[in-house]
C-alpha cells in the first residue's frame, strides 16, 4: 500500500514540502467563503448523486450496493483517514481535488466520505424506494438550496439557511418525487402528487435539521427515517 502511494506521489511530483502550486491551492481553499455558492462543487455532488441514484435504481440490488459501498467506499474512506495522518497524501489530495475542497476538509474528512457512510446506512437499513428518494433529496435539494440561498436568501430560518433556499428545495424535490412516483413506482397521478408534496417537505426538513455531522451524511439518513415513519403510519405506500 505504502509503495503504491509512494509511486503515485512520485509520478504526480508531490513531495513532503509543499510546492508553490500546492501552497496556492491551499490558500485558495482557505480563502473560500461558505456563504458563496461553490458551483463546481455543487455540480460535482449533483452529478455523483444522480449517478448513484441511477446505479441503484436500474443496476444494483440492495446486497450488491452494500458490497460496493463497503468495498470501494471503504477504500475511499480509508484513504481519506490516511490523508489526515500523511502530509504527502494530503498534498496529493489537494493537487487532485483542491478545486472542490472546503477549508474544513484540509484537516477533516471530506464530504465524499460522509456521503459514502450516509449511503451505506441508508441502503443497509431502508427500502429501495425510500433510499432512492433520499438520494434525490441530497443530489438535488441540498445544492439548489445552497445556491439559491447564497444568491437570493434574505429571510434566514436556521443559521445561514434561508427561506428562499428552502422553497427552491421544496419545489425541485417535490417535482422530482412526483416524477419518481409516476415513472418509477407507477403510481397514479393523485398518489404521485401526494408523494411529491411529502417528498418536498421531507427534503426541506432533513436539510434544515441542525446536526453536528456533515449534511452529506445526515440528509440521506434523516430523509430515509422520515419517509419510513410516514410509510409506517399508512399515509403512503412506497
Amino acid at each position: 500500500m505504502r509503495e503504491t502511494l509512494a509511486m503515485v506521489l512520485s509520478l504526480t511530483g508531490v513531495t513532503a514540502q509543499p510546492r508553490p502550486e500546492l501552497r496556492a491551492i491551499k490558500s485558495s481553499i482557505l480563502g473560500r467563503e461558505r456563504s458563496l455558492p461553490h458551483l463546481e462543487r455543487k455540480l460535482y455532488h449533483m452529478m455523483m448523486g444522480l449517478l448513484c441514484f441511477s446505479l441503484y435504481a436500474f443496476v444494483l440490488t440492495q446486497g450488491q450496493a452494500v458490497a460496493l459501498l463497503l468495498g470501494v467506499g471503504g477504500v475511499w474512506v480509508g484513504l481519506d483517514l490516511l490523508r489526515l495522518r500523511s502530509p504527502k497524501v494530503n498534498s496529493l489530495a489537494m493537487a487532485l481535488f483542491g478545486k472542490l475542497m472546503r477549508r474544513e476538509e484540509l484537516n477533516g474528512m471530506t464530504a465524499n466520505s460522509f456521503y459514502i457512510l450516509g449511503m451505506l446506512v441508508s441502503v443497509a437499513f431502508f427500502s429501495k424506494p425510500v433510499v432512492l428518494l433520499s438520494v434525490l433529496f441530497l443530489a438535488l435539494g441540498d445544492p439548489i438550496a445552497a445556491i439559491i440561498g447564497s444568491l437570493y436568501g434574505k429571510h434566514k430560518l436556521i443559521g445561514k439557511k434561508s427561506l428562499e433556499g428552502a422553497f427552491a428545495n421544496f419545489l425541485l424535490c417535490g417535482a422530482a418525487s412526483f416524477l419518481f412516483a409516476m415513472g418509477y413506482l407507477n403510481h397514479a397521478a393523485e398518489t404521485a402528487l401526494t408523494i411529491g408534496l411529502i417528498g418536498g417537505l421531507v427534503s426541506v426538513t432533513a436539510e434544515l435539521i441542525p446536526a453536528p455531522i456533515d449534511d452529506n451524511f445526515t440528509i440521506p439518513v434523516f430523509s430515509a427515517v422520515l419517509l419510513s415513519l410516514i410509510g409506517s403510519l399508512g399515509i403512503l405506500s412506497f
